[in-house]
């Protein structure tokens, strides 16, 4: 990458955080009764908070982060209903991994319309290239997976900012 276009937005950590900062934005924007859309914001969040520092950081630190550990420490649990791969989706990395691929290749699948996350549920899968289905899927309440962005959020930052 030219030397030129060094700048703050192409660090994956601050990307991050003006993804906090936007789904905020729009989350007090909802509460005031303004026609936008928090489960599209949080579902464009992922890509700020998944797919960024998955690509750019290589959280090798989620690894560590076990299901156990992750609920001790308030994170939500996905109802994981498929999982046919070599590695169980027992830690971060893994659960990071399927939800990055999910969400590059918008396989993201909604129960509602409603502009509210509580009566949202998300199924993502993730397939291999050219596959007819999915070798794993898994799915949480829109509300939950705020909680999971936002805890995912400070461990990034307490990872590596």
């Amino acid at each position: 990458m030219p030397e030129q276009l060094e700048n703050t937005r192409n660090e994956a950590l601050e990307f991050a955080r003006r993804t906090r900062r936007n789904l905020e934005y729009i989350e007090k924007a909802s509460e005031e009764d303004h026609p936008v859309h928090p489960v599209t914001q949080l579902t464009l969040s992922l890509l700020g908070l998944v797919v960024f520092p998955k690509e750019k950081l290589y959280l090798e630190e989620a690894k560590a982060m076990t299901v156990d550990k992750l609920r001790a420490n308030g994170w939500p649990e996905w109802t994981i209903s498929l999982d046919n791969t070599d590695e169980r989706s027992e830690n971060l990395w893994v659960i990071l991994w399927h939800l990055r691929n999910a969400t590059c290749h918008g396989r993201l699948i909604y129960s509602s319309d409603s502009r509210d996350m509580e009566d949202v549920t998300i199924i993502v899968e993730d397939k291999m290239p050219r596959a007819k289905e999915p070798y794993w899927r898994a799915s949480i309440q829109a509300k939950e997976l705020r909680t999971f962005c936002y805890h995912l959020l400070d461990f990034i930052e307490q990872t590596i900012g």
